[in-house]
């Protein structure tokens, strides 16, 4: 995986067919398979290069999600693009989004405590709404669960997560950016970024801001008929049904989701390289399959 890395572009964005080809010429594929049970998939080094885990999230929690993101319909639907420029195709433009059937408002935003813009952290603009501590409320279950899993899965991000949060707190208080302290002190997520979509089609692709050794978390609820993750420069396929957590390299693992019928709605946890880079956070090392099963043990 860490060779494989060293061959993608800086911001490698997984939409170039010509490149995937070559890639798959270059680190052929020894079979495919389809993932329907939990399972953690290895490299051939021992790096940790997929978790799956169907069913992780409960009702309770799928409820909480479907909530908070019909509170975000106004935000949501103001994201959606018209342009026929071609940068806007892979996000937000509409011919990825359908129309929904029970009246949820279909598109894309990001939330963030701290992203990172004109050189400094800012407080992404749906938490600067009124309705920002309420969106807070709402996601802290999920987060709290995302966090957990964080912390087995990848626990030098997990911890490095947790100080780069520390960082940007201090941050604020320096420059006396009160708003963006408490919403930071509201944010019950390791990850300093949540990506909400709602009947969104998602091409292939990698995510240019992410890091080679960090972790994704992706999630997905909805009334929708089953369909699969593809995720074909590893040759895995995943059942992505209702209640479904998955974490991989974004940054690596090319993915995507085709359209399904009924209503779908993907909450995916990640974090930007660049505001671990402002509060001078490493970014950390490969997570291991040993040293998962080590962790786990001191830390029970």
């Amino acid at each position: 995986m860490t060779r494989y890395s060293e061959v993608l572009q800086k911001q490698e964005r997984g939409v170039n067919p010509g490149h995937e080809e070559f890639l798959l010429t270059r680190y052929p594929l020894d079979h495919e398979i389809i993932l329907e049970h939990p399972a953690v998939v290895l490299d051939k080094f021992g790096l940790i290069v997929l978790w799956y885990l169907p069913g992780a999230i409960d009702a309770a929690i799928q409820n909480d999600m479907l909530s908070a993101t019909m509170m975000m319909s106004g935000p949501l639907g103001k994201s959606i693009t018209r342009s026929t420029l071609p940068k806007d195709t892979c996000r937000t433009h509409k011919s990825n989004f359908q129309i929904s059937e029970h009246g949820l408002t279909s598109g894309c935003i990001n939330l963030s405590p701290g992203w990172f813009l004109q050189g400094h952290p800012v407080l992404s603009a749906t938490l600067k709404s009124d309705n920002g501590a309420a969106y807070y409320r709402a996601m802290c279950r999920l987060a709290a669960l995302v966090a957990a899993a964080l912390r087995v899965m990848h626990s030098g991000l997990y911890w490095s997560s947790l100080t780069t949060q520390l960082g940007l707190g201090v941050w604020a208080d320096t420059h006396q950016t009160q708003i963006m302290g408490t919403r930071l002190r509201e944010w019950a997520s390791v990850f300093t970024v949540v990506a909400v979509m709602c009947n969104r089609y998602t091409p292939l692709h990698r995510d240019a801001l992410s890091r080679a050794q960090w972790f994704d978390i992706m999630t997905s609820i909805g009334g929708y008929t089953s369909v699969r993750m593809k995720m074909p420069n590893i040759g895995i396929e995943i059942a992505y049904n209702a209640g479904v957590m998955a974490s991989a390299s974004g940054g690596i693992v090319r993915h995507g989701v085709n359209w399904v019928n009924g209503d779908r709605v993907g909450w995916v946890w990640y974090m930007r390289d660049d505001i671990h880079e402002f509060v001078d956070v490493p970014r950390g090392d490969y997570s291991r399959y040993k040293s998962v099963v080590t962790d786990v043990m001191e830390f029970a």
